[in-house]
């Protein structure tokens, strides 16, 4: 079976994170070699990574894991969920790649999801 060479990749950016610290002891991930891997292992063109919020204080990992390759997505937060630690993006991976599989298998094309 020939492998696809227009693939994305879905990053829940803090499960990533708590994967690698729940280690003992913790580790680091290199988020530019993970990306080479992403794209040399799967032919992954855009790897997205999500985000629980948007928080100012980091804007240096922000920069970093754009640096890395990787599309930044940011959760929106309501008001009951502000200041929480868990971002909770589960949902909104699911239904951007359920929006871009739409546009490319109904529309022919695949237009951009803010």
């Amino acid at each position: 079976m020939k492998r696809s060479t227009h693939n994305l990749a879905f990053i829940d950016g803090q499960n990533l994170y708590m994967g690698t610290q729940s280690d003992t002891p913790g580790w680091k991930i290199d988020l530019s070699k993970f990306r080479y891997y992403l794209q040399k292992k799967y032919s992954v063109e855009v790897a997205y990574y999500f985000l629980g919020f948007l928080d100012e204080r980091n804007q240096d990992l922000y920069e970093s894991i754009q640096r890395s390759g990787f599309v930044l997505v940011f959760k929106k937060h309501t008001d009951a969920m502000l200041g929480k630690k868990k971002g909770n993006v589960d949902t909104d991976i699911v239904f951007t790649i359920m929006k871009k599989w739409f546009f490319v298998n109904y529309c022919g094309y695949l237009i951009p999801i803010p």
